[in-house]
């Protein structure tokens, strides 16, 4: 956990560091997007709504289009540092408030190696319509995994470079964990994204 808030602090730093000058986004420009949110829905996570943070840093390709990285942290069963690119459509209007749509992809560093599973085994019976299950504990180590999420969202500008954002998607990810004698557990995440922060 201590990696990914200073690898998040350094990133966050050249960011204010590079946008301080820059006016309005747009071509060849930079611009930081830095926002926190949950992750909303039923999974096989204890957390119902673990806390993700982000950081990207964008570089405008024209007045529309943005790309660029960023790095997270985000509690889920375990703490993982999501390393991530992006894709971004902003509909310019003459106006404070720009609806955006965003595409993020990238993978999940885990920063916590153990885990504990509840793992049943169950074994029918030929005769009877039953079966019988008992249940052990195993410890895993969390390997991470491939994310996705697609959003939506708004920024409301207050001044020229700065403003607020405000979104919402879905995220889809895969995270692997291992255990002893080559055991293998994929867990799968879909979930519902929602996230306030801010732009400059």
């Amino acid at each position: 956990m201590k990696k990914s808030i200073i690898l998040t602090g350094i990133f966050l730093y050249t960011a204010v560091f590079l946008s301080f000058s820059q006016s309005t986004p747009g071509k060849g420009k930079f611009t930081n997007f830095t926002e926190g949110g949950l992750l909303i829905g039923n999974s096989q996570d204890t957390k119902h709504a673990p806390f993700i943070f982000h950081s990207s840093m964008n570089y405008g390709l024209n007045k529309n289009v943005s790309a660029g990285m960023g790095v997270g942290v985000e509690f889920l069963q375990e703490t993982y540092l999501p390393v991530m690119a992006n894709v971004m459509y902003q509909f310019r209007k003459d106006k404070a408030v720009f609806p955006f749509i965003r595409l993020q992809g990238g993978y999940q560093v885990a920063l916590e190696s153990a885990s504990f599973s509840n793992i049943s085994y169950y074994y029918p019976y030929s005769y009877l319509d039953y079966v019988s299950y008992y249940q052990s504990s195993t410890k895993l180590d969390a390997k991470g995994g491939w994310m996705l999420d697609p959003s939506v969202g708004i920024i409301v500008y207050t001044r020229a470079g700065l403003g607020f954002t405000l979104a919402a998607g879905y995220r889809y990810q895969k995270l692997k964990y291992t255990g002893d004698n080559e055991y293998i557990l994929w867990t799968e995440y879909n979930r519902l994204t929602l996230s306030l922060g801010i732009t400059f």
